[in-house]
């Protein structure tokens, strides 16, 4: 595994990867590109990815979470904008430019690439699909849990919207800087508390501790948000002219995507490749499920590598 914080749109982005560097030559014309959920922090996919790669035994597999939610080291000299007066930068749609601008930078354009969306990802690979300098070089899109419509309208975007954001509104500053003004072992101390009681294995403390930055939550607080907004009903058109290029997979005990969201889309589109989840894997299958989910990410990928 190789990990560092390169300048994409002038946002220091948090880049892991496997098997190849992003800046090495790709001598296989295939790889693997994850674009996570939201908190889009890359730490959290890193067994995952691990796991696939490791899996898939050829293939480079490259994460990249979303600009400003993951702050490089203080030491370092690069810096993350905030987000007022920058909202363009850190929303949706600076978000999937965020992604273009990596893609063309980084992959030539004679490989093809494996694109996995996660969550919200994979409502942006949707966006992506528009881009034709970016469709002609995507072998297969695998959407995970697809957070692609009625986002507001399922159980946890309900409690997000009614309950969450209110909550956040009037305390949320207020706690996240209290708790970074706690000296940073008794953060680690409480984090881990709060990884006992929902069996989160504790190798995300590091990660989540960085999510615990003011900086970074409110960036995160501030794209779900723009979510509940813009991911209203399905883009039809989208899914009808890219239905070769499309594999869903839906779980079975998802607040964010109801299996009734599952039904629609088979009702709506018989040829569609979609799958429901077996295994009672979780929408956040990163914190307890990365390596079933790895396994079932490879035999897909295996599926529709090139000939």
């Amino acid at each position: 595994m190789q990990e560092a914080y390169v300048n994409i749109n002038s946002i220091p982005t948090h880049i892991f990867t496997w098997g190849r560097w992003i800046e090495e030559t790709i001598s296989e014309k295939e790889i693997v590109i994850c674009i996570t959920g939201n908190p889009g922090l890359p730490g959290f996919y890193t067994e995952f990815a691990g796991t696939l790669q490791k899996e898939l035994g050829d293939l480079p597999v490259w994460v990249i979470g979303h600009a400003g939610h993951d702050d490089p080291p203080e030491a370092s000299i690069r810096e993350v904008p905030q987000l007022s007066g920058n909202e363009e930068l850190f929303n949706l749609d600076g978000q999937i430019r965020h992604k273009i601008a990596f893609i063309e930078k980084y992959v030539p354009s004679d490989v093809k690439i494996h694109l996995i969306g996660h969550s919200i990802g994979a409502w942006m690979i949707l966006q992506l699909l528009e881009n034709e300098r970016i469709r002609s070089r995507i072998q297969k899109c695998y959407l995970l849990f697809p957070t692609v419509e009625r986002m507001m309208e399922s159980p946890n975007g309900w409690v997000f919207t009614k309950v969450a954001m209110p909550l956040y509104s009037v305390f949320g500053y207020i706690f996240f800087s209290f708790f970074n003004f706690l000296p940073v072992w008794l953060r680690l101390m409480l984090i881990q508390i709060y990884f006992l009681i929902f069996s989160i294995p504790r190798q995300f403390l590091g990660t989540a501790l960085k999510y615990s930055k003011p900086s970074v939550a409110e960036k995160v607080v501030f794209l779900a948000d723009d979510e509940m907004a813009r991911v209203r009903g399905i883009q039809r058109e989208i899914v009808e002219q890219n239905l070769d290029l499309l594999k869903f997979y839906y779980g079975t005990t998802d607040g964010w995507v109801p299996i009734s969201y599952y039904d629609q889309l088979k009702k709506d589109y018989p040829k569609v490749d979609a799958q429901l989840d077996t295994k009672k894997i979780a929408h956040a299958f990163v914190l307890r499920h990365s390596q079933p989910m790895a396994v079932i990410v490879r035999d897909m990928i295996q599926q529709h590598r090139r000939g």
